[in-house]
């Protein structure tokens, strides 16, 4: 008697829940039998059934008056719904037998562990085990985490026993994370919808991965609610991040009383150009004379004189070769002492010429924003660890000595910036000449970039609404006039050919390229002859690839009319009517790796690219230094796998420079210090290729230069 007292509750759970697995196998197989669909089946019978076993349990089995019991008990429910559902439906697609016998096992397995829920955690009947009680949570969350990746450790470790090995020991990781972190921690609604967002974006960015579609997100119930899973996992996790972020830029910390942070803080510009100049000029030294990419040897081929691919786009306005497809100020900056370089019998020497000066323009103002920031008495320890950064990651100093548009435009960004942060906290003290260093430095983002003038104007927008002044007001209308001379006026005047309206269609492009590649039964003859009047269509099929647009809008027709692009528009509004997906698709599939953590792609540019070489150009690197630049890009390629390294992971850059916007909302108007950075963000999106640093490249640097001072602003 006294055995079956102590077993009383579990026999009384035993019985209810006997009852209420009959009625919903009985109500299931009814269900499945008029239906026809296991998972749809599975929580009619679920809601019914679980309903009645609640009411059961709380008043017959357990005698609880514990509040929230209804919540978590539908909670539970939820979860082992879907576990339900989707373990049944996965093993009936294995077996092929009868789904009410796949049913039981299952059920009885979880039944099982309901039963400790319930009696520890819903209704709370006994105290007995109060470590459950205290870290249920914890293992709960874990695991919720640790299922949210597991499938991108299987994708990316072919060895499936390695990569079992390793979700252990990611559950162990998460499970200490939740245990000494996820503690009464509370987001504002802003950033709840920031880490909701960021949940489903890596969770859709797995199916795009695999599937190139939403498939494994929306392609079925079962599909959806294990997403839904995943997305609580990476909630979670993300949740638990960004609130103590927000507490260590809230969390001042005091001003180190160290001797080399000291000396740095009293000389940071000497000390900051020397040390950078050493760093940087090392790797100079083993890719002398600089690296180039495909673009810069296209700038330089135009300077020389030989006509670059880019005319093959156009209808140029004279017979010369220069083009404004790459900033025409750029292309000569470094098309000069190259052709000074040629004219003097030595290539190399001059493209050296080239990479040294922007070597030093890097440098200098690098170490101007190291100076700025010292002046402007932000902690010292903060600006000396960005010091750092900038010095000795291996990324910038990659770039620092590779010829590519971004990197100068990038600097100049940094002063953009750095000048609007000095506005917003100077502007009653600003005179003529401030207003004219600001106009100049703006004017250098616009010259080194075609769409710079979009960020410039915007940002200066925002900085007039905040703060209506004339000069503000006189400096937006100046530099928009001087963009509308000199691109069509002054380049015409001087033969200079602009670029083509193609570079700004790479999504529409990529979004037909996909229609006519999946879906082209459904697009009318018409509607193909007016696609073909702008692009390739017999060959898009075979150019159509999901990360580069390239393929497809570098064939695009230079002898179009007005009336071929308005009819091609209409055609492709028709479709985005039609085939919505398809759309969806299309871009999401193009921009997919600025925002997901888990693609991964190379960071820098090391190789010697043959397109000079192949028209009589000497380039090339010092054959002695091989086994250096070898090793200079091996540990490149392996600091990106440090925990440093994750600074460089394109999509984390996107996030965190998000978050830092975010953060300064609250702090008006400092925000539009950020500006530029969320407006890069959206050139990434609208740009032509997937996953390409060179993109990020600006939000990365700004990101890096300007966290000090948000950290001050979030402090004060």
């Amino acid at each position: 008697m006294k055995l079956f007292n102590k077993y009383l509750v579990f026999i009384k759970y035993l019985f209810v829940a006997g009852f209420s697995f009959l009625l919903d196998i009985s109500l299931f197989t009814l269900f499945n039998h008029g239906l026809k669909n296991i998972i749809l089946s599975t929580i009619l019978a679920r809601i019914i059934s679980s309903f009645i076993n609640y009411l059961l349990n709380r008043d017959k089995v357990f005698k609880s008056s514990e509040k929230n019991a209804l919540f978590k008990y539908y909670l539970l429910v939820i979860v082992q719904m879907l576990v339900s559902a989707t373990l049944v439906d996965k093993v009936y697609n294995m077996v092929s037998i009868n789904p009410t016998i796949i049913k039981v096992p299952i059920e009885l397995f979880l039944f099982l562990c309901n039963y400790f829920i319930q009696k520890y955690y819903i209704f709370k009947t006994s105290l007995i085990p109060t470590f459950i009680d205290k870290h249920l949570k914890y293992f709960f969350l874990s695991f919720l985490s640790t299922f949210s990746i597991y499938q991108y450790i299987l994708l990316h470790l072919n060895n499936n026993y390695l990569a079992y090995l390793l979700i252990i020991v990611i559950y162990l990781i998460f499970l200490i994370f939740y245990k000494f972190l996820y503690q009464n921690i509370e987001l504002s609604k802003l950033y709840k919808s920031y880490v909701i967002i960021l949940s489903v974006i890596l969770v859709l960015g797995y199916s795009y991965e695999i599937t190139t579609t939403g498939e494994l997100f929306w392609g079925s119930l079962a599909n959806f609610m294990l997403s839904l899973i995943k997305v609580l996992g990476f909630y979670f996790f993300f949740k638990t991040l960004v609130y103590y972020f927000i507490k260590f830029l809230k969390h001042p910390f005091r001003v180190p009383n160290n001797k080399l942070i000291k000396a740095f803080s009293k000389h940071p510009f000497r000390y900051s150009f020397l040390f950078m100049f050493m760093v940087y000029g090392i790797f100079l030294i083993i890719y002398y004379p600089g690296i180039l990419n495909l673009d810069n040897a296209e700038q330089i081929k135009e300077v020389l004189g030989i006509p670059s691919r880019y005319l093959k786009g156009i209808n140029p306005l004279s017979n010369k070769t220069l083009t404004n497809f790459n900033p025409i100020v750029h292309t000569l900056l470094l098309g000069l002492p190259v052709k000074l370089g040629v004219f003097l019998g030595n290539f190399n020497f001059g493209l050296f010429l080239y990479t040294l000066m922007q070597l030093i323009i890097v440098i200098s103002i690098n170490s101007y924003a190291i100076s700025y920031m010292i002046k402007e008495k932000i902690n010292p320890l903060y600006v000396f660890i960005t010091f750092l950064i900038l010095a000795l990651f291996p990324t910038t100093a990659f770039y620092s000595i590779t010829a590519v548009k971004d990197v100068l435009y990038t600097e100049f960004l940094f002063l953009f910036c750095l000048k609007i942060y000095d506005y917003l906290k100077y502007k009653d003290k600003y005179q003529f000449k401030d207003y004219f260093i600001f106009f100049i430095i703006s004017l250098l983002v616009i010259l080194f970039r075609n769409n710079g003038i979009y960020l410039v104007i915007i940002t200066l927008l925002f900085l007039l609404i905040y703060n209506k002044k004339l000069p503000v007001f006189t400096l937006i209308i100046s530099l928009i006039t001087f963009n509308l001379c000199f691109e069509h006026l002054l380049l015409p005047l001087w033969g200079i050919s602009g670029t083509s309206i193609r570079e700004a269609l790479a999504v529409p492009f990529q979004q037909t390229a996909r229609l006519i590649t999946y879906k082209k039964e459904v697009v009318n003859d018409e509607d193909l002859k007016i696609i073909g009047r702008i692009l390739d269509v017999d060959n898009m099929a075979k150019d159509y690839d999901k990360d580069l647009a390239d393929p497809v809008k570098d064939k695009f027709n230079k002898d179009y009319t007005k009336e071929d692009l308005i009819n091609y528009f209409k055609v492709w509004g028709k479709y985005l009517m039609k085939e919505p997906l398809i759309y969806v698709d299309a871009t999401i599939n193009n921009v997919s790796g600025f925002f997901d953590p888990f693609e991964y792609d190379w960071k820098v540019y090391h190789k010697l690219y043959q397109t000079l070489p192949k028209v009589g150009v000497d380039y090339h690197y010092i054959s002695a230094f091989k086994g250096a630049r070898n090793f200079l890009f091996n540990y490149e390629t392996v600091f990106e796998f440090t925990p440093l390294g994750l600074l460089v992971n394109i999509a984390i850059i996107t996030w965190l420079s998000i978050l830092c916007f975010l953060l300064l909302l609250k702090e008006k108007p400092y925000y539009i210090l950020l500006i530029p950075s969320m407006i890069s963000i959206l050139f990434c999106i609208v740009g032509p290729r997937d996953l390409y640093f060179r993109y990020i490249y600006p939000v990365f640097m700004l990101l890096i230069v300007l966290f000090p001072i948000i950290k001050n602003i979030k402090e004060e």
